[in-house]
């Protein structure tokens, strides 16, 4: 994945090295196999640092923190293409045919053929990384362009390097973002070819103005809240005070005055804009110590949001209804948000404060507007600029006003993206055409849990489907009125995008929709005939947790909202429909208690979890078996492999009787806790060889041969230890009890059960707990109460005294698709304390780099895109 940095500012800091730093550390989380900054003053040297590790080490180790100058172009990798080592670090510095430098974002897949290429040509091609075939490739076309220009100046230099880029992007293939500097003139270039990458301008004390690109929202956030968006197939050229955007190759965009065709080149006009994310919205505040954790808690709140859009608002959005003049204030207030520096924010503010009809308003808001505790819109960090630029108190309770207002309009927005969603549910099931919801890693679970839900409630089937399923088994056999569904929190999953290409490019009548954390992606802007929004915003750890949740929850309401705008078609029987009417609405009113629900799994859990986490984070494998709900069982192992890297896979709990089941009893999938074990009693039966021999009378010699023959044979095929002598021999076989020594491997088998309080369901789990345990399996369940499953998990079978079990228990709802969020949230904690007690044991240990971390767990990595 990695990510990408390019900075500029008007005057020489003495700091830029600790900004660096700190910029690097904010994308720690994109990548952290290598780190490198490439520095550059107020004359054409480069000074270059780049190595591997983290930049959360490598920033002091490399000197970065030291550094001064006007331009940084850094970068973190995640590595693909070429091995983990210092020459594969970027950025990477050319100098065969011109002077460049940059680094990039994403995978260059023709990579291999570049680099022969550029060889041929004369480039001295250091290593094997695509980030330099990036550089070099531009570098070679620049050289190309300055050859056939007349003209030397700064203005030359840039048409020759756009002209350059252009060439590049026809021979670079895949999808990258990239930032590339020209030493001479110090302008920079930042490329967007399929990979996230921001834009922003600002202005601070010590450097004056700046411009910075990045992969990461979060990084721009610390410098400056304008930013200035960028599409797939741009890029922006760009130094302290100015910018200009162009357009790589022909496309056709959408406009408010309908299709624009753009030809490559082309300038694009495009103002910025003011984020409504903060630099605090990504930050890690207290208590917590790990983003997991704080994003877990954060459910809670990010859930209340959905289900209070969903049902209607709060009490202050819905205390505005009805107010006649509206529309003039609406039109103050969308100039003010329209606006990105600071005194013009704060001129339009006043101005809206002292309309007549604002005033007016104000004076007769319901208390429940004005003199609420909390803000309820999703434009949170808008609000906040606001309050400082309060005259007065009246100016205070506007900003109140605002929010209501603000969120009035999300409600209304959000109720008739519910209405199309239903409208195109229910064209897809009039024309007999399938639901398909795309989608990849956590979002393919949630994806599962609609279908359950959907199932459930609306009698509608929902087919989950990863893109490379979707590929081998339907992307021929669409038809007319069929429907898909994407789903994705960054709206940027690149094999995503390209499947909704090839629905797009079919010919047939597929309707689009895409439920995404970031409406201003490429999945979003340009893929989509709908979007829903998931409303958690930024999620900074690398496994998913509230996004993960958001996509269920989001998922619950549409189906409720289907089902009820179904409604006789949900049974034949009037009697039978008026009941499901009813439990329709039950559901509905309960979705208020659905938070609460989320908070109360982490309070009363937490204890049974704990004791659950020191049983099993040593397990070096584990299945989790969950009776019909599979997706819950599917994430939590997920959640588990990502952060405690152990072996862990989610079933459908009857399916493990299928050959999975293998693994019970006596196996070799061994952990450390085992291992030790085995040593010990290893250790205990050598002492027991040396004492025998010396009683014996064995010399030195003899008892070497003694030793050496019993760690050969305690894992060696062979019975014959046949270095000993005939007395030795003897001995040996006297002393040594292999079947005990092997006997500390064994361990009974982890299982995590997970279940619904149906009956049915519960019946079933009962079974197999029973079933599996007599084979050798310990037992966690994580459950609501009841007796039978509690009695299967604790009961130990009569030829096992060692036998372990821990029972979770969930909050009660008697109702298996709410259970369904308390389970995740059990899960989600699990993997949170197994990783934390895994990550301690091999610190203490002093194991160098073993990846284990909640945040940033080893080999994986992902793009926040959400603003």
């Amino acid at each position: 994945m990695c990510g990408v940095i390019g900075l500029i500012c008007e005057h020489h800091r003495d700091d830029l090295g600790q900004v660096a730093a700190e910029l690097l550390k904010t994308l720690e989380y994109r990548g952290y196999d290598s780190t490198g900054a490439a520095i550059q003053g107020d004359t054409e040297e480069v000074q270059l640092a780049k190595g591997v590790g983290a930049p959360s080490v490598m920033v002091h180790e490399l000197g970065i923190t030291a550094m001064g100058g006007r331009a940084f172009c850094g970068q973190v990798r995640w590595a693909t293409f070429g091995a983990v080592t210092t020459e594969n670090s970027q950025p990477h510095v050319v100098r065969c045919h011109s002077f460049l430098y940059g680094a990039h974002n994403g995978n260059v897949t023709n990579c291999d053929d570049l680099k022969a290429w550029l060889m041929s040509e004369g480039h001295a091609v250091l290593s094997d990384n695509d980030g330099e075939m990036v550089v070099h490739t531009v570098e070679h076309f620049f050289a190309r362009e300055l050859e056939r220009s007349h003209e030397k100046d700064a203005a030359a230099r840039r048409r020759c390097m756009r002209a350059a880029l252009l060439t590049a992007a026809t021979k670079l293939e895949g999808s990258f973002a990239a930032v590339i500097v020209d030493p001479v003139t110090r302008v920079m270039w930042a490329v967007k070819q399929g990979s996230s990458l921001y834009f922003g301008i600002g202005t601070s004390k010590s450097g004056g103005r700046f411009a910075i690109a990045s992969s990461d929202l979060s990084s721009i956030l610390k410098l400056t809240r304008v930013v200035v968006p960028i599409t797939e197939g741009e890029f922006v050229e760009y130094e302290p005070g100015a910018h200009r955007i162009y357009c790589i190759e022909a496309r056709t965009v959408k406009t408010p005055d309908g299709p624009v065709k753009l030809v490559a080149g082309q300038i694009i006009e495009r103002e910025p804009v003011r984020s409504r994310l903060r630099a605090k919205d990504t930050a890690l505040v207290p208590p917590f110590e790990t983003f997991m954790d704080q994003e877990i808690s954060a459910q809670e709140q990010t859930a209340r949001e959905v289900i209070t859009l969903f049902l209607g608002g709060s009490e202050a959005a819905q205390a505005l209804r009805g107010q006649d003049d509206l529309p003039e204030i609406a039109a103050h207030l969308d100039a003010l948000r329209d606006q990105y520096d600071d005194e013009i924010i704060r001129e339009r503010f006043h101005e809206l404060c002292d309309l007549p009809a604002f005033r007016a308003l104000l004076a007769r808001a319901p208390a429940v507007v004005v003199h609420g505790k909390a803000l309820h819109s999703g434009e949170a960090g808008f609000l906040a600029d606001l309050l400082p630029m309060a005259r007065n108190a009246s100016d205070a309770l506007a900003v109140r006003l605002v929010d209501a207002m603000l969120e009035a309009d999300e409600v209304r927005e959000y109720a008739h993206a519910l209405e199309r969603f239903s409208a195109m549910c229910l064209a897809a099931i009039e024309r007999r055409g399938r639901i398909y919801v795309i989608c990849c890693g956590s979002s393919y679970h949630a994806a599962k849990a609609a279908a359950l839900f959907f199932n459930e409630l609306a009698r509608v089937e929902l087919t989950p489907i990863l893109p490379g399923e979707f590929r081998a088994q339907s992307a021929r056999s669409l038809k007319d009125g069929d429907l898909v569904v994407a789903v994705s929190q960054s709206g940027e999953t690149k094999d995503l995008i390209d499947v909704l290409n090839d629905v797009i490019a079919c010919g047939r009548d597929v309707a689009r929709i895409a439920l995404v954390n970031n409406v201003n992606s490429t999945l979003a802007q340009e893929k989509a005939e709908l979007v829903i929004p998931l409303r958690c915003g930024p999620e900074i750890a690398v496994p998913a947790t509230k996004s993960f949740m958001n996509q269920m929850v989001v998922f619950y309401c549409l189906a409720l909202d289907l089902a009820q705008r179904r409604g006789d078609a949900l049974a034949s029987d009037p009697g039978e429909r008026a009941q499901l009417r009813r439990e329709l609405e039950a559901r509905r009113e309960k979705l208020w208690e659905l938070p609460a629900l989320i908070r109360e799994t982490v309070d009363s859990t937490d204890a049974d979890l704990e004791v659950a986490a020191k049983l099993y984070y040593l397990r070096p494998s584990i299945h989790l078996l969950a009776t019909r709900i599979s997706a819950v069982a599917k994430e939590g192992a997920l959640k588990i492999r990502e952060v405690v890297l152990n072996h862990t896979e989610g079933f459908e709990a009857s399916e493990f009787k299928h050959g999975p089941n293998t693994i019970l009893g006596w196996n070799t999938v061994l952990g450390p806790t085992e291992v030790d074990a085995m040593l010990k009693r290893l250790g205990q039966t050598l002492q027991a060889l040396t004492r025998n021999a010396a009683a014996a009378g064995l010399g030195s010699d003899s008892l070497e041969r003694l030793v050496q023959a019993a760690t050969d044979w305690v894992l060696s095929p062979s019975t014959i230890p046949f270095s000993l002598s005939e007395p030795e021999r003897k001995l040996f076989e006297r002393t040594m009890d292999r079947a005990a020594i092997l006997d500390e491997l064994y361990a009974d088998y982890p299982l995590i059960y997970t279940t619904g309080p149906d009956e049915r369901d519960v019946a079933l789990t009962v079974s197999q707990i029973n079933t599996h345990k007599i084979r050798g399996a310990s037992t966690v369940v994580i459950a609501e109460e009841h007796p039978a499953l509690r009695g299967a998990a604790t009961k130990a079978p009569v030829d096992n005294p060692e036998y372990k079990s821990v029972f979770v228990t969930l909050p009660r709802t008697n109702d298996t698709l709410l259970a369904m969020f308390s389970a995740t949230v059990a899960l989600q904690r699990l993997a949170l304390k197994m990783s934390l007690l895994k990550k301690h044991y091999l610190d203490r240990l002093g194991v160098a780099d073993h990846g284990v971390h909640p945040d940033v767990p080893k080999n994986v990595s992902k793009s926040i895109t959400v603003d």
